[in-house]
């Protein structure tokens, strides 16, 4: 339980996870169904291309051992191809969860530079616990951009993108593999994970929760 409240798992997290499996069980799995359906669709229609990306933005992922995870590097080899595409792009790495010392972004930051990245190219966040913070604590520096680019791996598309867009950020998403070829275990870890973000989202905008709605807009 520690572990989970490091990782922003507070009461309001764990009410609104019971919501969650409460509201599947009562749509009868028809409400987990339909977010699946969507984040299928993004996993498998996003491109893995954006021409002309002037900002792009790579969320973090759990390390290992310190060391970055196939999924991260993924994400992190996209950005890079896109920053040489590009003419002057900037790249922001979103991710804290220190592991041996080593947060995601600092991982991610070194092997940036590793892929021939200049360093003052590259900026971090690397106090946040959870994807929704790496957003919130990213805001100021989205607000400097007409439109972000966000590189992510396909089956965390459709999340991402709804976190953005439940904070009023203008982005746009790119899928880090080619192939849109998608684990199921992955998307349907996906669909429970945006499946409780509604919940806990709708149930804090229908009961004006002003606690709730500050921790997610």
């Amino acid at each position: 339980m520690k572990d989970l409240s490091s990782r922003g798992f507070d009461g309001d997290a764990r009410f609104t996870f019971l919501l969650s499996l409460l509201v599947g069980a009562l749509t009868l799995g028809l409400s987990h169904a339909f977010i699946f359906s969507r984040v299928r669709k993004r996993a498998t229609t996003c491109q893995h291309t954006s021409n002309n990306a002037t900002a792009i933005a790579v969320p973090g992922h759990r390390l290992k051992n310190g060391k970055i995870s196939a999924d991260y590097q993924l994400r992190l080899d996209r950005a890079a191809i896109l920053y040489h595409e590009s003419d002057d792009a900037v790249i922001r790495i979103i991710g804290g969860c220190p592991c041996l010392g080593t947060s995601e972004a600092q991982a991610g930051n070194q092997y940036l530079i590793e892929q021939g990245i200049p360093a003052t190219a590259i900026s971090m966040e690397e106090i946040s616990t959870n994807t929704l913070e790496n957003m919130k604590h990213s805001r100021c520096w989205f607000s400097l951009f007409d439109e972000v680019v966000l590189v992510t791996n396909r089956y965390h598309l459709e999340r991402l993108q709804t976190l953005a867009s439940g904070l009023a950020l203008t982005t746009r998403p790119c899928a880090a593999e080619e192939s849109v070829v998608v684990p199921l275990n992955k998307l349907l870890t996906e669909t429970l994970f945006l499946h409780w973000y509604w919940a806990g989202r709708i149930y804090a905008t229908v009961t004006r929760n002003q606690r709730m709605l500050e921790k997610i807009r």
